[in-house]
């Protein structure tokens, strides 16, 4: 079986889509709906002031104290209450002052702004008036909407983080007094009471039936469960009969895991401070560089998706997020020969690069910084994740290579897994410890903590040295005759394109590695999930933005790790193919279960206990992907062709991603798990025909 038939199968499953759909076009579709509200005033400020003739006073209120009171209210400040109330003051101003003089009257004017929307009145005294500005609309509060989506509604009734924050008012007097011919009255200003309020909406949109409208852009078609059922069953007694009775055939038995042999550690040529010369120097860096990728991994994934999901965003808006901040890592392979060729070898071979990408990413924050509304220009926002991954993955290409360069043979496991390890961590940091205090410190805030990590981070490749002789900074002294000793392996490191692009062509000639490519395009393509998975546990199901993120960002990760190892351990017992196929069917089988047993959705065990399942399953069948791909690689271009089958893994994300939005827009929750169930099966099918022995014995062996 070819690549091309898998991906001819991918296409069928795509068009279901539009064949087996009950309609609906690419855009939500427009109903009829009611909202019930209440509008809660919540008191920020009330004092007693004079006002001199003639001078503006401004000040501002923050909302950020009363969170808690806002949250419980509803959370979705809509407007600014301004109250003005003043008197008369007027003095008399001569002898000849009887005392039946009418007053003048003076004007109060008020004003409140909040970003661009702003407000002014203005009212004579004695008397009272108010500022009552407000962003929402009103006219959605009363009666029947038609015409209209849910998300239209949203847009024009809840705006997030955009209301919260500052609120500026001002009150300006201009008094005026009594002036006659035999008396004239004095009045310098006014004493003025104000009082400010937020409004805060609390609202739900109803069908045309009266019942709660979901605010997902999630159909309502559903397919039947022996569809599906008819395909994933087959495909389980497929993999038990060739188990069981055609092992050799399908090379089931082989372990794919490194051979154990004993090495002895080379002897330091140093004083032990460079990467060469010290374990504990390579360890520390090389997991501090993995730390670095994991935290925007886990806070764009976790963190960000649920505060969006949360915000109102749609599938459609997830899933553009995510497929932009995955593109980079799926076209990272193109960084391999580009590093490889272009070096500074008084520098190191691949810490200039590191520093590079570690820069990029803090400029990219900063820029994050200081665009005014991200949550509502979902547009913008996917554009700088884009460009923030782009030196993302030129990081983990630098970081690779540095790995192969500096690490011995003996050490590829155990530093492999501390890498490992060291990126969970980081996508705790970034998911569940940015996810679970974004309450407090907002989505900027989130941003901010980020900078000064990466910025710490970036200390270690900025003071360590690769290699003896190497300059920690250009204008150092190095010792570049050190670096000069090994001229043949330096010309190796700098070959020209045509000798490596040569070489690749010759590593993919091979019909396994080619299969290769089939399993790293099959292996995400039930991230179809991914951008689902918010906005069923938030909006449907009610769960919090913290427990979501804790639950994704902490426990999740904690089970894809000891999936990891297990997957390790068992892949070298058993066979890591065979743990790939097993773990991958039982994955399939897992989320058939998820989606069939709905009525149990709203029981946290239940929806907890499967997907921990689902996570450790998936985790062996990752971490036997990766070992798998490595056994198919060319070792004369292993770093090169090792990061295509990674790049083309994340491209297989992408395409998860971008099936969301067409299967969520047709299809019910239920059905969308079903389809995913289908889509974990195709790797099944991918790795069946790959002999994993056949690029060491054609290639390596011709070496």
């Amino acid at each position: 079986m070819r690549p091309v038939h898998f991906v001819l199968m991918l296409v069928l499953l795509t068009s279901l889509s539009g064949c087996l759909g009950g309609g609906g076009t690419s855009e939500e579709m427009s109903g009829t709906y009611i909202v019930e509200s209440k509008l809660t005033p919540i008191e920020v400020e009330a004092k007693s002031a004079y006002y001199q003739d003639g001078e503006t006073v401004s000040w501002s209120v923050e909302s950020s104290p009363l969170a808690d009171a806002i949250e419980a209210a509803g959370g979705n400040v809509v407007g600014v209450l301004f109250s003005l109330s003043y008197g008369e003051d007027e003095s008399s101003g001569g002898p000849v002052c009887t005392g039946g003089e009418a007053n003048q009257p003076d004007t109060i004017a008020g004003s409140a702004t909040k970003g661009e929307w702003a407000l002014s009145n203005a009212g004579e005294n004695p008397g009272s008036h108010d500022v009552n500005l407000t962003w929402h609309n009103q006219s959605l509060l009363s009666g029947v909407i038609e015409g209209v989506t849910k998300s239209e509604i949203m847009a024009q009734l809840a705006f997030g983080e955009e209301a919260l924050g500052t609120y500026d008012l001002s009150l300006t007097v201009n008094a005026e007094a009594f002036n006659g011919a035999l008396c004239s009255h004095n009045d310098d200003g006014e004493e003025v009471a104000t009082v400010v309020s937020l409004l805060v909406l609390d609202f739900t949109v109803l069908n045309e039936n009266g019942e709660e409208a979901s605010m997902l852009a999630v159909g309502d078609g559903s397919l039947p469960l022996f569809m599906f059922a008819a395909w994933i069953f087959p495909v389980v007694f497929l993999v038990g009969y060739v188990s069981t009775q055609q092992r050799d055939r399908f090379y089931l038995g082989l372990d794919i895991g490194e051979p154990e042999t004993e090495v002895v550690e080379r002897e330091s040529t140093s004083d032990g401070e460079t990467l060469v010369d010290s374990y504990r120097a390579r360890v520390i860096t090389l997991s501090a560089l993995y730390v670095a990728q994991g935290v925007p991994w886990g806070f764009i994934t976790v963190t960000m998706v649920t505060f969006l999901a949360a915000e109102g965003a749609d599938a459609g808006d997830l899933a553009y997020l995510l497929t932009l901040g995955t593109l980079p890592w799926s076209f990272k392979f193109l960084w391999g020969p580009i590093i490889d060729r272009f070096q500074m070898p008084e520098l190191g071979r691949r810490r200039p690069w590191i520093l590079i990408a570690q820069t990029g990413m803090v400029a990219l924050l900063v820029t994050m910084l200081l665009v005014p509304d991200l949550t509502n220009n979902i547009s913008l926002l996917g554009a700088l994740f884009f460009v923030y991954n782009v030196f993302t993955a030129l990081q983990d290409v630098s970081t690779d290579a540095l790995a192969v360069d500096v690490l011995q043979p003996h050490e590829f496991e155990r530093v492999n897994s501390y890498m490992f390890t060291a990126k969970s961590l980081g996508g705790v940091i970034g998911g569940a410890g940015l996810g679970t205090i974004i309450g407090i410190v907002g989505i900027k805030g989130a941003f901010l903590i980020q900078i000064p990590i990466l910025v710490i981070i970036m200390m270690v490749p900025f003071f360590m040295r690769e290699r003896p002789g190497d300059k920690r900074f250009p204008w150092e002294e190095g010792h570049i005759a050190d670096v000069a000793e090994e001229p043949e392996e330096w010309a190796e490191n700098v070959r020209d394109f045509g000798v490596i692009f040569g070489n690749i062509k010759t590593a993919f000639s091979v019909r396994s590695a080619q299969l290769g490519i089939a399993v790293s395009l099959m292996i995400s393509l039930a991230f179809i999930l991914i951008p689902i998975l918010p906005l069923l546990f938030l909006q449907e199901l009610g769960w919090s933005q913290e427990e979501f993120n804790a639950t994704k960002g902490g426990l999740i990760l904690v089970v894809t790790m000891l999936g990891a190892m297990a997957g390790g351990e068992l892949g070298r017992r058993f066979g890591g193919k065979s743990m790939l196929m097993y773990a991958a069917i039982g994955a399939s089988l897992t989320t058939l279960v998820w989606g069939t047993f709905d009525n149990q959705w709203g029981n946290g065990w239940f929806m907890m206990l499967v997907w921990l399942i689902h996570t450790f399953l998936w985790a062996i069948v990752s971490i036997c992907a990766y070992s798998l791909m490595m056994r198919v690689t060319w070792a004369e271009v292993g770093g090169t062709q090792f990061t295509g089958y990674m790049a083309m893994m994340n491209l297989s994300a992408i395409m998860g991603y971008q099936l969301a939005p067409i299967f969520a827009e047709r299809y019910n929750y239920q059905t969308i798990f079903y389809i995913a169930a289908v889509l974990e099966t195709f790797v099944v099918l991918a790795v069946l025909f790959i002999d994993p022995q056949e690029t060491d014995r054609t290639l390596n062996a011709a070496v």
